[in-house]
């Protein structure tokens, strides 16, 4: 089978459980791989409908789950690959987590639901996504209705009449990059070497609020950035280094054209040798943003701050 992936919109516990039950009920007699990702409050409704299935359900946390899109995909590839047999499916039955989201962070999760149309498209994977109406803002659920291409009423599916291709809404994601570094930004300037950057980052990330148990990690993603720029560009790249109150940023940028759809939200082949880097970038950052045209290629990889 072919990626099935549905919203489903409820505005009571009730509309929750008609299309949620039967989903796992019938992934469990089935023999799939059934995961639960879900507010607490809905786990338990769950739990308390489906009874001894749920012995065979795996709940998980909505908040680890959804912890950054570049992660959360590759959560699902790494589920995906582990299927046992030839038959089986992975269903998953979520809520991911708007709560507490700014703006930016915001528009990436949505990026990423209709990102998953296409990563995920020939995956033995179907995904019920679910979308509160009497909590969410009214925008977040109008737009859930453009990332999913079918939605779950009840034991049944419909196609979305407002479904985006996900093409068109990426691009539509890819407005200026904001915010605009303010004052304390720290610059390498046409770098065209590895070390100059991996000691740049060192001199400056902690300071700015990178955890110290992650600046490897951070360093990590900016080298492989970094790489495709010189490799992809002009031979050489500038980098800056600043801190907002949530995040710290790097931004990367040089003279190149990236022309890649879905710039490192693709898995690269495993046995390729191009097409790695921008995919590890996104593991390990909590958001990376990317833009590219005639102006050349502005990367941006954020981290969050120390508490």
């Amino acid at each position: 089978m072919n990626l099935i992936h549905q919203a489903l919109v409820f505005d009571s516990a009730a509309a929750f459980l008609a299309a949620a039950v039967p989903f796992v009920t019938e992934g469990v007699h089935r023999g799939d791989t059934v995961l639960a990702i879900t507010s607490a409050a809905n786990e338990e409704l769950l739990r308390e409908h489906i009874g001894g299935t749920a012995e065979h359900v795996t709940f998980l946390s909505a908040v680890d789950w959804f912890d950054s899109p570049g992660r959360t995909l590759d959560a699902h590839h790494r589920r995906i690959d582990a299927l046992p047999g030839t038959t089986g499916i992975l269903r998953v039955l979520s809520e991911p987590v708007w709560e507490g989201r700014d703006p930016l962070e915001t528009s990436e999760w949505g990026r990423y639901e209709s990102v998953l149309n296409v990563a995920l498209a020939d995956a033995r994977a179907w995904l019920m996504c679910g979308y509160s109406s009497r909590s969410l803002p009214t925008a977040i659920v109008d737009d859930a209705r453009r990332t999913h291409p079918a939605l779950a009423v009840g034991a049944q599916s419909e196609a979305s009449i407002a479904y985006a291709d996900p093409a068109s809404y990426y691009a539509e994601h890819n407005g200026p990059l904001l915010p605009r570094p303010g004052e304390g930004v720290e610059r390498l300037a046409d770098f065209a070497d590895m070390a100059p950057v991996r000691q740049f980052v060192a001199d400056h990330a902690t300071r700015l609020g990178v955890p110290a148990e992650r600046l490897a990690d951070f360093a990590l993603a900016v080298n492989e950035v970094a790489t495709n720029a010189v490799r992809h560009g002009a031979g050489h790249g500038d980098a800056r280094l600043w801190a907002t109150d949530r995040r710290v940023i790097c931004e990367i940028t040089d003279p190149g054209r990236a022309t890649d759809n879905f710039l490192g939200f693709l898995r690269a082949d495993p046995g390729g040798g191009q097409g790695h880097g921008l995919w590890i970038a996104r593991q390990i950052c909590d958001l990376l943003e990317m833009r590219t045209g005639s102006g050349g290629t502005t990367v941006r990889l954020h981290i969050r701050r120390s508490s």
